[in-house]
């Protein structure tokens, strides 16, 4: 049996369990049958719908996903940001911060749009260390909780990270709606 084939008799199976019909035996299930159950039954009819999609597009099968709206982060939704006592990455604050929203339906916050903001406000600053381009703490950023740090990568390469503190976490947090409108601005322009 081929991958189709075998998708083509689940499908037929399923569409029989959602209409009461007990595939093997093609007799009608009991009335009190958990398929016949209204919430059962429906799903088995969407999910025979889709594996029906699949077999007639010859294995293929889209999704229609909505477009999705841009960053935006409820107060509730921020109260559940977890904090880390020990200094973290960027990339690891925004990831924090991403895992809060439903990224089906909102596009996530990129590190970069957090550091661009910082830089404006002056508490990171751009350098150029071996011909790449690299941000560093201000004195103010430092005074903030922004600091450089020697770490060893995956690789057991060292290199010199910007990480950010408890308090400099909770600056960002703190500051989430003005980064945000920032971005707006920036991509209205």
């Amino acid at each position: 049996m081929t991958e189709i084939e075998t998708i083509a008799r689940a499908q037929m199976y399923l569409e029989k369990l959602a209409n009461g019909v007990n595939p093997l035996t093609n007799e009608e299930v009991a009335e009190n049958d958990v398929v016949n159950n209204v919430r059962i039954s429906r799903c088995l009819f969407y999910t025979s719908g889709i594996l029906k999609q699949i077999v007639d597009n010859k294995g293929k099968f889209k999704v229609e996903m909505p477009d999705r709206a841009e960053f935006g982060i409820t107060v509730e939704q921020l109260a559940n940001y977890e904090y880390s006592e020990r200094p973290i990455s960027i990339t690891e604050v925004t990831k924090r911060i991403n895992a809060l929203i439903n990224t089906l339906y909102v596009k996530e916050i990129k590190s970069k749009e957090i550091t661009e903001w910082l830089v404006e406000i002056g508490m990171l600053t751009n350098i150029v260390v071996n011909n790449n381009a690299r941000k560093r703490p201000t004195s103010e950023g430092q005074n903030l909780g922004i600091t450089t740090e020697e770490r060893v990568n995956q690789y057991g390469t060292p290199y010199k990270g910007v990480f950010y503190n408890l308090n400099a976490q909770h600056f960002i947090i703190d500051n989430i709606d003005t980064i945000i409108e920032r971005n707006r601005q920036k991509l209205s322009k």
